[in-house]
């Protein structure tokens, strides 16, 4: 007979409203669904690229508009407030402005001096003014936890956080190995997709740090409700030595507060001309 315990039900409730992991998560899944038209998958398996081992995605969402596609993978991490996430960066380079999408393509279309007819696919480019990302705006280069709550306040190691938007990236190669097929029932000789590696943290925690070229903090660190991370992650899609080849670039992760995540699920879904710079018509064929 086992022996009797004083754990109540009311302390496992208070134990986990004070964690609250899952509720986050499903906090950010109610902002998705909220989204007229979003495909929402919540929690499932993929093979990790690297590994090779099964990892589990907590979203990965898909919204078309005519021959467009916006695919999100998107990651929970829920922070404490005593524990904040600080991002700190810097005035983004040229370099570093730019956006790829995948153009996928059913017909007869010239690539790399052959001549491919069927399904294929190619990487397009947006760079600086006709990028999301423009040059001289805000990103991020690091990361940083800081325990608030301690005197004098001390770093956090940043492991868990550096494992969240990694495993965004992860998540996100899957999604753009599938965008260089054509999805079902897409009539057009082309199909344009873009994919988002996107990390929701509860509102309050993300604060920015903004240095300038000497290395001095320019300004007062100040809360903010979304912020980029440049990694420039290089993936290759296809097989190697075929006109099917070609490489795409992760430029940049997405970190947004709740708040900061609904604002920007509001603007993607309900301005043309946020769609339309995500999708630039300026963008190159690499």
């Amino acid at each position: 007979m086992s022996k009797s315990t004083n754990i109540q039900a009311s302390d496992i409730r208070n134990v986990v409203a004070e964690i609250d992991d899952f509720g986050h998560e499903m906090r950010v899944g109610h902002l998705i669904r909220g989204v007229q038209g979003m495909q929402t998958h919540h929690g499932g398996t993929y093979t990790d690229p690297v590994t090779q081992k099964p990892r589990q995605f907590d979203y990965r969402c898909s919204l078309t508009n005519g021959s467009a596609c916006l695919t999100l993978a998107i990651e929970c991490k829920n922070l404490s407030q005593s524990v904040p996430l600080v991002m700190c960066g810097t005035k983004r380079a040229e370099t570093e402005s730019f956006h790829d999408l995948i153009e996928a393509r059913n017909g007869l279309f010239k690539r790399r001096s052959a001549i491919i007819s069927g399904l294929s696919s190619v990487t397009r480019r947006a760079s600086q003014e006709h990028s999301i990302y423009r040059p001289g705006e805000f990103v991020a280069k690091s990361v940083v936890r800081i325990q608030a709550d301690k005197k004098p306040m001390a770093r956090e190691k940043d492991t868990d956080i550096y494992d969240k938007w990694a495993q965004a990236i992860s998540s996100a190669i899957g999604l753009a190995e599938s965008a260089c097929t054509f999805p079902k029932g897409a009539t057009p000789p082309k199909f344009f997709a873009a994919i988002l590696p996107i990390v929701v943290v509860p509102d309050n925690v993300m604060w920015a740090v903004s240095y300038d070229d000497q290395g001095n903090i320019s300004k007062d660190p100040a809360q903010t409700d979304s912020c980029e991370l440049f990694v420039g992650k290089e993936i290759e899609l296809g097989e190697k030595k075929t006109p099917h080849f070609h490489q795409f670039t992760f430029s940049h992760v997405h970190f947004f507060s709740l708040a900061g995540f609904g604002s920007f699920l509001s603007k993607i879904a309900g301005d043309p001309q946020a769609w339309a710079r995500l999708f630039a018509v300026e963008s190159v064929e690499l």
